[in-house]
């Protein structure tokens, strides 16, 4: 946004309009901007961003925007993460998102990459930098994007020397143990979702069916009324890479029902909409900041809403099942992944307690 506030105050003093943008006019503004005595960090870090907004709104052509030699790189990574990795096109998406402006950085103003110029610490400036805005786990997959970046290039013969392993690791990125929510705080969120109204109806769905069901957020906003096998008292989950069937709960089938019969007409078959046009399928936040109102409203600590899966998987193992069983509830593939819950399955670890002073057989 500071760049583009730029571009515009420049274009108005050579008195450029919108329909003269072209990579010829950002060239002469990234010249009048490296003329300054004080050269603004963006023009530096920013105009591959700003480059794809422009040619994104129509405003600079894709054949102009595709000239340099920059768009191709990325391209030739995509290929590569989507061919050698086997990588699904949203985790492409996110990894060139988080780690594509490091190619900026390096990219002279001819559109030339300098893969020379990349050291690690200017690798390292760069993930500092791109991950001020975010949280722990985000700053954890610009790393991961990164050193799939610095990979790409040496296995390709950009890059002379391997950089991925003098990426700094963020702090705080080891997992904690799962943490459930007690049956008091699940009550208190249910308690201020008001039936009678639509989104008290909503709401209180949204909370049984994660609570219960220990589905994803972004599962519970995929949900499609063409999901719900009414006949035989079933749920098809979609979740990441694979499908699985659930069966409905009697209390979960009551507040769908509620909810259902109170919900407005929509402008698809998601089961669960906005209140406020365009009434549409909710959004992955959206489902998890239900949770986070609700508990705001209930006065507990702030809940979210993958803190109801967890609690759906550790009541499975309270009641005695395995971690069999939890895998199915909770679609996980691998068993590997479902083994986090055993860590906080207590009374399954004090029968493998061995008594003070007793030596084990």
């Amino acid at each position: 946004m500071n760049l583009l506030g730029r571009l515009s105050l420049w274009m108005q003093e050579v008195g450029a309009g919108v329909g003269d943008i072209s990579e010829e006019l950002l060239d002469r503004f990234v010249v009048a901007e490296r003329s300054r005595d004080f050269v603004c960090v963006t023009v530096k870090n920013s105009m591959g961003t700003m480059r794809r907004f422009l040619t994104d709104a129509g405003y600079l052509g894709v054949s102009d925007a595709g000239a340099g030699p920059v768009t191709p790189a990325v391209a030739e990574w995509c290929s590569w993460m989507r061919g050698q990795r086997g990588l699904t096109e949203k985790t492409i998406a996110a990894r060139c998102h988080y780690a594509a402006g490091l190619l900026d950085v390096v990219t002279a103003t001819d559109g030339r990459v300098q893969w020379h110029l990349l050291d690690a610490s200017l690798v390292n400036a760069y993930v500092a930098e791109r991950g001020r805005p975010y949280g722990v786990v985000s700053r954890a997959h610009i790393v991961d994007a990164v050193r799939c970046l610095l990979r790409w290039a040496l296995s390709t013969g950009h890059l002379d020397r391997d950089l991925s392993a003098g990426v700094l690791k963020p702090p705080g990125t080891r997992r904690g143990l799962p943490r459930g929510v007690a049956v008091e705080q699940v009550a208190a969120l249910l308690a201020v979702c008001d039936p009678a109204t639509a989104i008290g109806a909503r709401d209180r769905a949204v909370v049984l069916v994660l609570v219960r069901l220990g589905l994803r957020a972004g599962e519970v906003a995929r949900l499609s009324l063409d999901d719900i096998d009414w006949a035989n008292g079933r749920l098809n989950v979609t979740g990441k890479g694979r499908e699985h069937t659930l069966p409905i709960p009697v209390d979960v089938g009551q507040a769908l029902t509620a909810w259902l019969r109170l919900r407005p007409a929509a402008l698809d078959r998601a089961v669960f909409v906005r209140m406020r046009a365009p009434r549409q399928m909710m959004a992955t936040s959206a489902i998890s900041g239900i949770v986070a109102r609700l508990s705001g409203v209930a006065g507990v600590d702030p809940i979210y809403a993958h803190r109801l899966r967890h609690t759906a998987a550790m009541g499975v193992l309270a009641a005695g099942g395995s971690l069999a069983e939890a895998k199915e509830l909770l679609g996980h593939v691998y068993t590997a992944t479902t083994m986090a819950y055993a860590k906080v399955d207590l009374a399954g670890l004090r029968e493998l307690v061995v008594p003070f002073g007793q030596v084990p057989r």
